[in-house]
């Protein structure tokens, strides 16, 4: 081995209270689920600052998918592709095909719930798909309690996209809801690879309802990977004032406003052709709800 390089100790926890344990006594050493994205990140290895592993891949509590009523529960564990083969029945087709455009088969193949969330400072599609459809997430205190929360996705996220537990606690379940006596409709588009160029790239979700010409209860967010994580309750209100059919003005006004919200929101890296195409996306899609409406 090169001088000044070391080989990370890995831990092989078989509970989730042995991996908190675990994490207490390294606190140094960094969760590890699939490592699609930590593996992928220049510098990883070698490293002469290589830290220690926590592989979770031996807890079987954190790779169960439970079926109810109304949401399906998955552990962290759970590949994208074993959430997407146990949802098919349950997620509508534009939210299975919003999940199943995250990658590639072997991406989906190896990239975990719990990984595809928590990455510390660059958000994905899963974050904003989950984080619009209002699942929550299971998360345990790295204490010796190790006492459980229920969170919003998106509560997990700062406004410029960082993972706000990110040595605080363990992810080790995500609630989907599936209830399907709610007539959401639900959009989600991706520019760009956020994996390969999240400089460029953007990922868009809206979740929404149409009563009487009205748009009701919209849910949106938008995330520039590596700069901004957008969700705001103001900004669903303003979407909660259109009424259908809207003149291309309008959709204009309120794609304008998008963009202003994004530039007082994002890192100082952020690239304003991003938000640009931010901004034009969302008007694509308001045109389209409007023809939609139109037409039906």
């Amino acid at each position: 081995m090169p001088e000044g390089l070391r080989s990370p100790t890995v831990f092989t926890p078989k509970t989730i209270s042995e991996a908190i344990s675990t994490k207490l006594r390294n606190p140094e050493a960094r969760f590890w689920a699939g490592g699609t994205y930590i593996m992928s990140r220049p510098g990883f290895y070698p490293n002469p600052n290589q830290r220690d592993i926590i592989s979770l891949s031996g807890i079987q509590d954190l790779s169960r998918i439970l079926h109810a009523d109304r949401y399906i529960e998955a552990g962290a564990m759970v590949t994208i592709q074993q959430l997407l083969s146990m949802g098919s029945f349950s997620f509508s087709k534009e939210l299975y095909n919003a999940i199943s455009s995250i990658g590639s088969a072997m991406v989906l193949n190896q990239a975990t719930i719990g990984g595809s969330l928590c990455t510390s400072d660059v958000r994905f599609t899963m974050s904003c798909v989950m984080a619009t459809i209002n699942a929550q997430v299971e998360i345990r205190m790295i204490s010796k309690s190790a006492a459980a929360r229920w969170v919003p996705v998106s509560k997990l996220y700062d406004r410029r996209g960082n993972f706000l537990f990110a040595e605080n606690a363990l992810l080790t379940k995500i609630r989907i809801p599936t209830d399907s006596s709610t007539q959401y409709q639900f959009i989600s588009r991706t520019l760009d690879s956020p994996m390969m160029n999240p400089s460029e790239s953007v990922i868009f979700a809206l979740q929404y309802a149409i009563n009487q010409g009205s748009i009701t209860t919209p849910n949106l967010c938008i995330a520039l990977p590596d700069c901004c994580f957008y969700m705001s309750q103001d900004f669903d209100n303003l979407l909660s004032t259109l009424s259908f059919p809207i003149t291309q003005e309008r959709a204009s006004r309120i794609s304008s406003r998008l963009a202003a919200d994004l530039r007082s929101s994002v890192r100082q890296n952020a690239d304003m052709l991003q938000i640009e195409r931010a901004a034009r996306l969302l008007d694509s899609v308001l045109n389209e709800i409007n023809t939609n409406y139109l037409a039906g």
